[in-house]
């Protein structure tokens, strides 16, 4: 037979046998359907999503009807269940001869451990582009995985996703290490002041001494400023985070890739580069805890200084701040070993300085109701701030003058909080009819939407994954209808739901998760007072109980982390850089407790010129906010 012949009834045969009845293009992937017809594995799945509110499909030669095996399975899924038609696939490479080997050799990839043989096989244990012959051979243990470049696309997928999260967290920690490492630098630089000063009274007093004080002091000076080494650790951690950011960069464009082998190449290579820069950060050895230098004086020395010249000026203590007692150990900060001081006398709070204060006042006849202010957030260079009383939404500039921009009414309006990477904020309206409010922030405040939820929400505060945590208030009295004006002092509860921008609630913690039972039971719950939420997803929030003020943390399972008893009543609480702050009533102070192993206390804030109740607190850019649903929000500039 000639090759004209030949080539002409491999057409016929292609023609009439091997072409797709839907696209009438040969064969890609046949799959053959119980009436033994064949279609491309493609034009199935696109012919079931057509189809698929039936939850069956017609055969378009025959049109016998085929009925899906569940009502859960995709289209995709229920495609790729039919059987192969072995014999197309066999008379395709029959027929298209030389073009296929080709086209094939182009996408392959040799095999290094059996020559000849073409890799076809990833093996997820392993992280490995193999051949069969390797699967069968060299990856048959409990811990592989080898599936088929055809039907491992969507696992490598998922675990290029998992590799990008895991990189991420990565960055994060080694971002985090960069600023908690900056953070402790200042609170040093602040020590190292204070021990110049006591040095410079040190030399006023011993005068007659002043050779031997000079010594002494450079040797303490000295010591002090070998303490840390911020610069040096900023440098490698910065390198460590670029390098992860380039990984994190390549995995992203490979997830986009349409090629299997191409994300496989990348995925191969992830593992390793995740243990060299895991260890790399794990290397450099930082600590978590906040660190101060206190110079303990030596009054011996000062009062017996005629006779006694050769006794010690003092010694130098690197101490976690704001602790209780004093108890000298030893440690090493940055690789040197120095006199460590596990306790110390509290520090005296620092007063914060008075920035800015915004008071609305009634105006004439159009605003006969004082302001009352309820929530508020700093959006920008500007203060948006929720005026309960009026039912207005108000944004302000943070600026000492011309303060006001604009302002929206919205029915029963009480709390605020960010979108996240979005201008837009949400808004809670606990009324009559409690709803959801998403506002543009853009040239004015306007609606963009509003959705009517079934519980009254009052606080809010922004999760990550667009996620919220909000307070929700009820009452055993379904007759009272005004949520707004509850008598707390009547038996109204209040729990927690994590809901999305749309409103729908993902998650419900009630009384129990917020508060540990003790031995007579559930205790009486108040409403809770505020919450904040942690990038790591925790919430933090103020309760308060029958006998007992505190702090709880609840993570994402509704277990509490941990809590912390402020022996005060606790008010508004956020959390900003690493820390919590919250406003204790009693005390008219604000604490500042660190995150890092549990709620340790760091530092304690004053606010000049601020008696009230502190109910509400916001902490950004150095500033800080207090509300306590009066007619002013009072502003403050942090140290």
């Amino acid at each position: 037979m000639s090759k004209i012949m030949q080539r002409r009834l491999a057409d016929n045969i292609a023609s009439d046998h091997l072409s797709c009845p839907i696209c009438k293009d040969p064969l890609q992937d046949p799959k053959l359907l119980p009436c033994d017809h064949t279609i491309c594995c493609e034009c199935l799945t696109q012919l079931i999503h057509s189809s698929r509110r039936f939850n069956k499909f017609s055969c378009p030669v025959d049109r016998r009807e085929i009925r899906a095996p569940s009502y859960n399975i995709s289209a995709e899924e229920w495609a790729n269940s039919f059987p192969s038609d072995d014999l197309a696939i066999v008379l395709l490479q029959a027929v298209s001869g030389d073009v296929t080997t080709q086209a094939k050799s182009k996408n392959t990839i040799p095999c290094t451990e059996h020559p000849g043989n073409i890799c076809d096989f990833f093996c997820f244990g392993c992280y490995q582009i193999i051949c069969s012959e390797c699967a069968v051979e060299n990856h048959r243990s409990t811990e592989c995985n080898c599936k088929n470049f055809k039907k491992c696309a969507d696992l490598a997928r998922e675990k290029l996703g998992d590799a990008y999260n895991e990189i991420g967290n990565l960055i994060s920690y080694g971002q985090d290490i960069v600023t908690k490492e900056i953070g402790k630098d200042q609170l040093l630089k602040q020590s190292r002041q204070q021990i110049k000063n006591t040095v410079l009274r040190l030399k006023s007093i011993v005068y007659n001494f002043e050779k031997m004080v000079n010594r002494k002091s450079l040797d303490i000076l000295n010591k002090v400023e070998s303490v840390a080494n911020v610069e040096h650790l900023q440098k490698k951690t910065e390198e460590i985070v670029k390098d992860l950011k380039r990984v994190r960069d390549e995995v992203e464009y490979s997830k986009s890739q349409t090629s299997t082998k191409d994300m496989l190449t990348v995925l191969s290579n992830v593992p390793e580069s995740l243990q060299k820069n895991t260890d790399l950060l794990n290397s450099l050895g930082v600590s978590d805890d906040p660190i101060e230098i206190k110079f303990e004086l030596n009054e011996t020395f000062l009062n017996l200084c005629d006779t006694l010249v050769d006794q010690p000026i003092g010694t130098v203590h690197v101490v976690p701040a704001n602790t209780l007692d004093f108890e000298d150990t030893e440690a090493t900060v940055c690789n040197q070993r120095i006199k460590f001081s596990s306790d110390v006398l509290p520090s005296r709070a620092l007063e914060l300085e008075s920035f800015l204060q915004i008071k609305v006042e009634p105006i004439g006849q159009e605003n006969k109701i004082a302001a009352r202010f309820t929530g508020l957030i700093l959006h920008g260079y500007a203060i948006i701030a929720i005026d309960n009383a009026n039912f207005k939404v108000k944004r302000f500039r943070v600026t000492v003058k011309e303060q006001f921009i604009d302002e929206i009414s919205i029915q029963g309006v009480y709390d605020i909080t960010n979108i996240h990477e979005n201008d837009d904020v949400l808004v809670t309206s606990p009324g009559t009819q409690s709803h959801l409010f998403r506002l543009s922030t853009y040239k004015s405040l306007s609606i963009i939407s509003k959705t009517v939820t079934d519980k009254a929400y009052y606080n809010i505060s922004r999760l990550p994954d667009y996620a919220y945590a909000v307070i929700c208030h009820s009452s055993p009295s379904s007759a009272s209808k005004k949520r707004s004006n509850f008598d707390w002092s009547r038996g109204v509860t209040s729990h927690i739901d994590i809901i999305n921008v749309d409103g729908n609630v993902l998650k419900h913690f009630s009384e129990s998760f917020l508060c540990e039972p003790t031995e007579f039971g559930n205790p009486f719950i108040m409403p809770l007072k505020s919450l904040c939420c942690l990038p790591n997803g925790t919430i933090a929030a103020s309760i308060e109980t029958k006998t007992h003020s505190f702090i709880s943390c609840i993570n994402q399972n509704g277990r509490i982390k941990w809590t912390f008893n402020l022996n005060d009543t606790c008010e508004g609480v956020c959390y900003y850089d690493g820390k919590i702050y919250v406003f204790l009533r009693e005390s008219q102070v604000v604490r500042v407790l660190s995150v890092e192993g549990g709620l340790k206390p760091t530092s304690t804030f004053r606010l000049p010129h601020y008696i009230g109740d502190g109910s509400s607190l916001i902490v950004c850019r150095n500033l800080l906010a207090v509300i306590d649903k009066t007619n002013s929000i009072k502003i403050y500039k942090l140290q």
